[in-house]
């Protein structure tokens, strides 16, 4: 097993690290403890790839030569949305 596969969120933490919505347990603007294969934001624009929601500079985010390793994780966030909760 990948260790993003056995990722949890903080206990108490209310926020949706996929889709931005909820109220965070700590005062970090990203979640501290994210793997990167589960980080789905251009680390150019912060455009999150896997709500496909923000305001890219680009014309197709889905192209965008700096959010490359960002796509190739949505894949890995739709694996962890499909598990059973602990």
């Amino acid at each position: 097993m990948a260790t993003w596969e056995g990722f949890r969120q903080c206990p108490g933490c209310g926020y949706d690290i996929f889709t931005g919505d909820g109220v965070r347990s700590c005062s970090w603007g990203d979640c501290p403890y994210l793997p990167e294969e589960l980080d789905v934001f251009c680390p150019e624009c912060r455009f999150n790839l896997f709500t496909m929601e923000g305001n890219p500079p680009c014309e197709d985010p889905m192209t965008c030569e700096h959010a490359e390793g960002p796509r190739a994780h949505v894949a890995n966030i739709r694996a962890v949305m499909e598990r059973p909760p602990a």
